[in-house]
């Protein structure tokens, strides 16, 4: 069943509102909490969110103290699903590496969850047998990598992977308390930032997917989420069960999935429900 309230980590746009709209319709806007970077005003958060939702405002992950400012947006309430959504997706090729760049996407990715999760633990903010779920992506896994991809995005692929290692780490510390987390690669999503970072040509190829048509595996992995699946790391778009959506994956496969079918095989993509992916 879906938790009783919803934190939701960089909320504004993306899979983070998709996913915020998502559970304002399952368990209703009041019982969910939606961070973003600046400030809205009413009629921003009027048209941004719907009716009911928590914003809090003002919360920058890459800044220290970002798990001590959303608890105090929380205002005491226990969340039993947290979903960190955030990141941040910088191009490289050799020679062209930055390091303000490299700096903001392992902060970002692998620093600012384990304040977050300290921070809601330490607090009480999470509620008994809570879910935690990382957004991270299978260009974490070191195993999908080819050299046929070849090298460079040092920053995405190490950031990535330095999130799942902390989200695995982190199971260890949660399950005494009965809290599980997952790592989750969401699809190749058509977003802004993929956008911008001039992944747009590669759409169609790899099988990219909207938020929205995301929201829905996601929030249905996050239900089927327990204790034995914690600390490893997900795909849950082979979830779809609408219609268009199966269609849609059938058609899809695991393209949305880096090369998992030249690394894995054949047989490994055509699994049903969730598939773990390798480290």
């Amino acid at each position: 069943m879906p938790p009783q309230t919803a934190l939701i980590v960089g909320a504004s746009k993306g899979l983070g509102l998709a996913l915020t709209k998502k559970y304002s319709a399952l368990i209703g806007g009041t019982n969910v909490y939606a961070t973003v970077r600046g400030y809205l005003d009413d009629s921003e958060k009027a048209s941004t969110f719907p009716d009911g939702v928590h914003v809090i405002e003002d919360i920058d992950v890459s800044e220290e103290g970002v798990g001590d400012k959303i608890v105090e947006g929380l205002q005491g309430a226990a969340v039993g699903l947290v979903v960190y959504v955030s990141g941040v997706l910088k191009p490289e090729e050799m020679g062209k590496a930055n390091w303000n760049d490299e700096i903001a996407m392992y902060t970002i990715c692998a620093i600012a969850p384990v304040f977050v999760v300290q921070s809601l633990l330490m607090s009480s903010s999470l509620a008994p047998e809570a879910k935690i779920i990382l957004l991270t992506s299978e260009a974490g896994s070191i195993t999908l990598r080819t050299q046929g991809e070849g090298g460079g995005m040092y920053g995405h692929h190490g950031s990535k992977a330095a999130g799942n290692m902390v989200g695995h780490l982190l199971s260890y510390d949660l399950k005494e308390r009965g809290v599980s987390i997952a790592m989750i690669h969401p699809g190749f999503l058509k977003t802004e930032m993929t956008k911008d970072a001039g992944m747009e040509e590669f759409y169609d190829k790899m099988g990219a997917v909207t938020p929205e048509e995301a929201a829905g595996p996601f929030a249905e992995f996050a239900e089927k989420l327990n204790l034995e699946m914690s600390g490893k790391f997900w795909a849950p778009i082979a979830l779809l069960t609408v219609p268009v959506l199966v269609l849609a994956w059938s058609l899809v496969g695991a393209r949305g999935i880096g090369n998992a079918e030249e690394v894995l095989g054949k047989e490994w993509t055509k699994q049903s429900g969730p598939l773990e992916l390798p480290w």
